[in-house]
C-alpha cells in the first residue's frame, strides 16, 4: 500500500493513496475523500498535493488521479458512473457505498469521450 507522509508546520498526516476516492480544493485547503467517505483537510492548495500525489508515482506507474476541474481531482481506479443528464460522476470499490459527485454536464461529457476513446 503506497502511503504519504505530509509535514505541515503544526501536523503530520498519513496518506494511504491507494484509498484516496478524491480531492477537492477550498481555497488554501484541500479536502480529501477517502473511498470509504472519510475526509481528511490539509493546510495546502490543491495544486501543491497534486505535485505530492504524481511525485509519489514511479516513471512506469501509471497515476490514477486525473483533475477535471481547478478544484477537483478524481482517482479513475473508482469510477463507478458519469450521468451527464444528471451533472453526476459517481465514484465506488464494491465495498463501501458508492461517492456521488456533482459536476457541470459539459465536462462530464468530455470526461465520458475521453475514456471511451482510450478504451
Amino acid at each position: 500500500m503506497k502511503k504519504i507522509c505530509i509535514n505541515n508546520r503544526d501536523e503530520l498526516v498519513m496518506l494511504h493513496v491507494n484509498k484516496i476516492a478524491y480531492l477537492l480544493a477550498d481555497g488554501n485547503y484541500t479536502k480529501i475523500v477517502y473511498i470509504s467517505g472519510t475526509p481528511i483537510t490539509l493546510s495546502l492548495g490543491i495544486s501543491k498535493v497534486q505535485d505530492i500525489l504524481l511525485t509519489s508515482y514511479k516513471e512506469q506507474e501509471v497515476c490514477p488521479f486525473v483533475r477535471l476541474v481547478r478544484s477537483l481531482i478524481v482517482n479513475q481506479m473508482y469510477l463507478y458512473n458519469i450521468n451527464v443528464l444528471q451533472h453526476r460522476l459517481q465514484l465506488s470499490d464494491a465495498i463501501h457505498p458508492v461517492l456521488t459527485l456533482s459536476v457541470p454536464r459539459q465536462l462530464l461529457k468530455n470526461y465520458k469521450e475521453q475514456i471511451v476513446k482510450s478504451m
